[in-house]
């Protein structure tokens, strides 16, 4: 988000928070789905989140104001953040208090207005160039760039892959703070005061998309999810986390996103781009917390993740654990 534009946020936030936070806990406290639905064996469904822990301060002066952050797949302990617009196009490999651990620049990219994070099972990492407050911005970009790693000596890595898109006719254009990546897809979440809208990008280094725009595909609405400021996928593919400035949604699925999103398909006529897919059904759970100007969310590491961190622009870090049966809340 542009400096400009903080101070309307913050008017915006005080008028709604209160309306926007009792309908987050009424829903999360009458929410028995989570709670009662059979669960395969190799997922834990969570039925509460704790409430939010500061565990820690980012240190790295350059990196002012964090809007995404994601695990690393290679390097244990380390986390990957980068700046909003108006900063050089840079990443920062921070730990789970938000410790600086290296910072590395990117050749080949612009940071027009970057707002989010991702990385793939193979360690690519995504930068989202998808922010747009004006609603001016009709074509906009995903760069891929190999993980690299925080302690070389080599203090620059290139990107290897960009991947220009567009919203379908009729569709956007959106302002867009959230994404995550799994399977050969990037996952949009539009910011929107009262909805959230999810769309797909292919991702193919090797076709003919890389010398082209590319047409999202829209997947229809998030259930409950609005104001949309960051999203992580676990690395099962199986409960999404969706960020706010009011709130946390996770969307715990049945099976593998991209699995949900095929059996879809498979019962739609018509084309997502005219009548949406019904691909998150299920109720999500939430909770009702206000995290300053929080727009970065992640998973912490782990195949079935039972913890995020979120971190915001005033720097700090906090940790939410998943609680599944049995747990008690902290």
């Amino acid at each position: 988000m542009k400096r400009s534009e903080r101070f309307n946020l913050h008017v915006w936030i005080r008028l709604v928070a209160v309306i926007a936070a009792a309908s987050l806990i009424k829903s999360a406290s009458s929410d028995p789905v989570a709670a009662t639905r059979k669960t395969p064996a190799t997922t834990v469904r969570a039925v509460a989140m704790s409430q939010p822990a500061l565990v820690g301060k980012l240190t790295q002066p350059r990196l002012a104001e964090s809007s995404g952050i994601v695990a690393s797949r290679k390097y244990p302990g380390v986390y990957w953040s980068m700046n909003d617009s108006g900063h050089p196009p840079m990443l920062f490999a921070v730990d789970h208090t938000g410790k600086g651990l290296g910072r590395i620049s990117l050749t080949g990219a612009r940071n027009i207005d970057w707002e989010d994070i991702a990385i793939d099972a193979g360690g690519m990492l995504y930068i989202g160039d998808f922010g747009n407050n004006s609603r001016k911005r009709k074509v906009l970009t995903i760069y891929a760039v190999g993980e690299p790693d925080p302690k070389s000596k080599l203090k620059a890595a290139a990107v290897k892959h960009k991947y220009r898109f567009r919203y379908p006719a009729g569709h956007g254009p959106f302002d867009c703070e959230a994404m995550f990546v799994r399977k050969g897809w990037a996952y949009l979440i539009t910011k929107e005061m009262s909805r959230a809208r999810l769309y797909r990008v292919r991702l193919d280094p090797t076709g003919s998309a890389k010398a082209k725009t590319i047409q999202a595909e829209y997947l229809g609405l998030l259930r409950g999810a609005q104001w949309v400021t960051a999203a992580d996928i676990c690395p099962a593919g199986r409960r999404i986390a969706v960020l706010s400035y009011l709130g946390v949604w996770v969307y715990q699925l049945d099976k593998p996103i991209e699995k949900v999103v095929a059996a879809a398909k498979a019962t739609t006529q018509t084309s997502p781009a005219t009548r949406p897919l019904r691909v998150v059904r299920a109720k999500p759970l939430n909770r009702s917390v206000m995290l300053g100007q929080a727009e970065a969310v992640c998973w912490e590491a782990g195949l079935c993740s039972k913890a995020l961190l979120i971190t915001n622009e005033q720097r700090k870090v906090y940790r939410i654990r998943m609680i599944g049966p049995g747990k008690v809340k902290h």
